[in-house]
């Protein structure tokens, strides 16, 4: 599936029974009464804001737009931190109350759209790594920041799940978990050694995401991604904080909503036991 959209779209109507998706939007479908839970972090950091070369300083921002995966994610909350900070004021579409127009574009055309965007109207996307990455390497495109710089560990995707499957005593889920966790600390592991390990996992990746495989270790190693088994761990703080700016600063979430039920943190605390 190559959008959020079609992920929410699956989820509700029973296509699909588990997603990996943004952390911010699979609370929002959790509010709007989608029977899901949410079982782990799938990674922490990860995201990066490429931008054009003509881009010189946040100043240069204004007046045009940048592209976000969704209205409901957490790259949409850390670029609007961003252009915040520097008293740029966001929206939907350009008038007098705000000068940097957003626009909710699948991750997967990001690159796409900003190569071809002849007029220069687009100053910068923010996606997960490794969107963008063939970009960078024509020099026309350059790494403004990684979202770590906005929030350290900040979340990402998380590992999402129909109640009723968890409901099932005869679940497999203890065994998917265990599975990820292990993948995770091999990940993990992998980023810091040049082993055959370190090798094999790069060429899969490679494959999978139609890259070099040096330009997957590229990727990994300058977006700040992190697969760490103890951050991945469902933390009810880091959901408030995310309810939080995004029911107050953005008022795109409900502020009143509890998130306790949300999140099953018990597989995840089991499998990481195990390793």
């Amino acid at each position: 599936m190559r959008s959020w959209e079609q992920i929410e779209a699956g989820l509700a109507s029973g296509e699909i029974n588990a997603a990996f998706m943004d952390l911010a939007h699979a609370m929002y479908l959790y509010d709007s009464g989608l029977d899901i839970t949410m079982l782990m972090f799938t990674h922490r950091g990860g995201s990066r804001v490429i931008a054009s070369e003509a881009i010189q300083k946040m100043a240069n921002f204004k007046g045009k737009s940048v592209l976000i995966p969704h209205r409901v994610s957490v790259q949409h909350m850390l670029v609007h931190q961003l252009l915040t900070a520097r008293q740029l004021k966001t929206g939907d579409n350009f008038n007098r109350d705000h000068s940097v127009e957003l626009e909710a574009v699948p991750p997967a055309l990001m690159p796409e759209l900003a190569d071809s965007d002849r007029d220069a109207d687009i100053a910068a996307f923010i996606t997960p790594a490794p969107f963008g990455q063939n970009l960078l390497e024509t020099k026309r495109f350059k790494q403004l920041l990684v979202s770590r710089d906005l929030w350290k560990d900040h979340p990402g995707s998380v590992f999402v799940i129909k109640q009723d499957l968890i409901r099932n005593k005869d679940t497999v889920i203890p065994i998917l978990m265990k599975y990820f966790f292990q993948a995770a600390r091999q990940l993990e592991q992998s980023m810091h050694d040049n082993t055959t390990a370190h090798g094999n996992i790069g060429a899969g990746c490679a494959a999978f995401l139609k890259l070099q495989a040096n330009q997957v270790h590229n990727t990994v190693s300058t977006s700040g991604v992190s697969y760490s088994p103890a951050l991945l761990i469902p933390d009810p703080n880091i959901l408030n904080t995310v309810q939080g700016y995004m029911s107050t600063a953005m008022e795109v979430m409900p502020a009143d909503t509890d998130f306790k039920g949300f999140i099953t943190p018990e597989f995840a605390q089991t499998a990481i036991s195990g390793l």
